[in-house]
């Protein structure tokens, strides 16, 4: 299975540090469950790390969301970290991201994480799982029903299954 790691590239606020601590245990749980990730990372971003660290615990493999008709994508993201998959514009990202994950891990909001999220809802329907330690608060109630809130505890036990 293909989980599509979907969050912040930065922090915005609160503690980097225990930001990276709670990203090292996601990592590392989704590492030892044996799937594979896919990931978008900006060079120097919390997705970049959170990949890193997958592969520090022995995760399997990354793919990655690439829009490679944009003529700068390589200034800005890390094409290194695993198999580049080609969404060719921005346009199109979370449409691709969508058709390569078969659920999703929410790390925290983000305008891109929300736009991968909507479009898991209108094909290619899948799980949407948002970890609690990672975000400020739920969505409005308007949206939860497309979205499943668990602990990193609770995730650990969920994606062992």
């Amino acid at each position: 299975m293909r989980i599509g790691i979907t969050g912040p590239n930065k922090l915005f606020s609160g503690d980097l540090e225990k930001r990276k601590n709670l990203l090292d245990k996601a990592a590392e749980i989704v590492a030892k469950s044996g799937n594979e990730i896919v990931l978008t990372p900006d060079k120097n971003s919390l997705m970049e790390y959170f990949g890193k660290k997958y592969l520090e615990f022995g995760g399997k493999k990354i793919f990655l969301v690439i829009p490679s008709e944009e003529k700068d994508y390589k200034n800005y993201l890390n094409t290194e970290l695993g198999e580049t998959i080609s969404s060719k514009s921005w346009d199109s990202q979370a449409d691709e991201f969508n058709r390569q994950s078969d659920l999703f891990v929410c790390i925290g909001w983000a305008w891109g994480a929300l736009k991968e999220i909507a479009c898991s809802q209108y094909f290619n329907k899948k799980r949407v799982l948002v970890l609690k330690e990672f975000i400020s608060e739920q969505l409005p109630e308007e949206l939860n029903f497309l979205l499943e809130y668990l602990s990193l505890y609770d995730f650990n036990a969920e994606i062992s299954k």
